[in-house]
């Protein structure tokens, strides 16, 4: 009875976490605060201890924001 009382509050607690969202490409190259911003969460913040497929799923735009933003630099040169 009790395993099943914890693994209801657990499933309870799974249901109420917020969904994130995730800024896209565009949106992140017109605004270099608000990429920065991703970067930190993606590199060294709350995103960076995350699974390899949901950091993936959550920082894939923040990416490629930077890799166009650093081809841009290279080719405006």
């Amino acid at each position: 009875m009790r395993k099943l009382l914890v693994l209801s509050f657990a499933l309870a607690a799974c249901g109420c976490q917020q969904n994130v969202t995730v800024p896209k490409t565009d949106e992140l190259l017109k605004d270099p605060k608000l990429l920065a911003e991703w970067q930190s969460k993606c590199d060294s913040g709350e995103y960076s201890h995350l699974p390899a497929d949901q950091r993936d799923n959550l920082c894939f735009t923040t990416r490629e924001a930077t890799r166009s933003l650093a081809m841009k630099k290279i080719y405006s040169k």
